[in-house]
């Protein structure tokens, strides 16, 4: 039997190239998009609760999935470890796809809660298992006193990851940090708690290409 001549071998590999360029291309153009929308905010009052935010989200005429101890299972809170991952960027979600301006009103008119940074973007859901994050430097208004990084994934559900830290310049100088994973479903709410700092999340499905 005659040995494959290299010009055989050239376009077989040409060919094997050329089907997994396809194979990739084609995974990542089944990727769902989605608009990722978050408010940031201090919590002023040692006595707020989440019972207070249930009543800030009537008051917006919002609900919002506040508790992880949900006996369905819809919703997760794990602690990851810091990543030392490298970021990516995402566009920004215009103010005008926002959700959650009733919810960033009511926090404005709030004695018990000051809203820090209100913004979004729209990304790939990609796989679990391969975070791409997302430096929030550049969404938020300077001066703030928050610094992190967020990485949405996509399995089951949604898992949104957040490493947040606040530095308020109050108290001391302190520095606290949110470091959660949370499960999530898309089009709905979610309140994620911490004593002096929070996130409110929505993740929708993106009409973007």
């Amino acid at each position: 039997m005659r040995p494959p001549t290299s010009k055989f071998v050239r376009l077989f590999l040409v060919a094997a190239i050329a089907l997994a360029s396809t194979a990739t291309a084609q995974q990542t153009a089944v990727l769902t998009s989605y608009d990722v929308e978050l408010i940031i905010f201090r919590t002023l009052s040692a006595k707020a609760s989440p019972e207070d935010w249930q009543m800030e989200a009537g008051a917006a005429d919002q609900h919002l999935a506040i508790t992880s101890e949900d006996p369905q299972g819809t919703e997760t809170v794990v602690a990851p470890p810091p990543t030392t991952a490298p970021t990516m960027t995402f566009p920004a979600l215009a103010p005008g796809k926002f959700k959650l301006t009733p919810l960033a009103d009511s926090l404005k008119r709030s004695r018990n809660y000051q809203p820090l940074a209100h913004f979004g973007w729209t990304q790939p859901g990609y796989p679990r298992g391969e975070p791409h994050y997302l430096s929030i430097d550049g969404l938020i208004p300077p001066n703030t006193g928050l610094s992190g990084q967020i990485s949405l994934s996509r399995g089951r559900y949604l898992h949104l990851t957040l490493e947040l830290a606040y530095a308020s310049g109050e108290d001391g100088g302190g520095r606290m940090v949110l470091r959660q994973t949370r499960r999530m479903r898309s089009n709905e709410r979610h309140y994620i708690d911490h004593p002096k700092f929070g996130v409110i999340a929505i993740i929708t499905p993106s009409a973007a290409p």
